[in-house]
């Protein structure tokens, strides 16, 4: 059995911190060509088995691809789904009853994009004071066949909150404005690669990935 597999993003960042976290496989992945499919799901696991499909049709070959953002309970969820997109979104109600009414494509580059999210959400939590400032990262990935068989899912979460301003140059999203509950009051665009990847959300589903891969390389003989 080929231990080939693409991996299905259009986020060159994803690309690296997957990359990095992998390096140690034994598996070749390759990127794909951009496909970025409408995310029409409701939430992260829709929006994973989507794209994981979406992509891996694309390409003709097994693919792992994931959907994952920022959940701000404060916020009634949001960013959710939307995290990617959320500066670009029609919103009504604040707080606890704020809602998606709609969105538009988003233009501009994904620096320019991810900056317009972070001060989208520091705006939206002013005067919201701890621990009401509760968040967490969330990521779905998932494993499918070029026939659309998902082989593998799992769910990764990391815990913390939002910090009162930007700090920090790494990282992309919403990095700059995320503390983790284990990284001693910085946010996570304020650690080296090497701590954020042991500490993120991507690092724990790919854990589980590694397992789900070696056992799976090993069935199929």
């Amino acid at each position: 059995m080929s231990n080939n597999f693409f991996i299905g993003t259009t986020n060159e960042a994803k690309v690296r911190e997957i990359g990095a976290i992998l390096a140690a496989t034994g598996c070749t992945f390759k990127v794909t060509e951009p496909v970025d499919p409408d995310e029409t799901e409701p939430d992260f696991e829709g929006n994973a088995l989507l794209k994981a499909r979406a992509y891996a049709k694309h390409a003709g070959g097994m693919t792992i691809s994931e959907d994952s953002g920022l959940i701000i309970p404060s916020l009634n969820g949001l960013p959710g789904p939307w995290s990617a997109r959320f500066s670009d979104c029609q919103l009504a109600g604040e707080g606890e009853t704020l809602a998606i009414k709609g969105h538009k494509k988003s233009e501009g580059s994904r620096l320019e994009i991810d900056k317009k999210n972070n001060e989208l959400v520091l705006q939206l939590m002013t005067g919201i004071e701890q621990p009401r400032r509760a968040a967490s990262f969330m990521v779905v990935m998932a494993v499918a066949t070029a026939k659309g068989e998902i082989l593998w899912k799992g769910v990764g979460e990391s815990h913390g909150w939002i910090a009162q301003e930007k700090k920090g140059e790494g990282g992309f999203g919403y990095d700059p404005i995320f503390v983790g509950q284990d990284t001693f009051g910085k946010t996570y665009a304020e650690l080296d690669s090497m701590r954020k990847n042991l500490k993120s959300h991507r690092n724990r589903v790919l854990k589980e990935f590694k397992a789900w891969l070696g056992r799976y390389l090993k069935e199929q003989g």
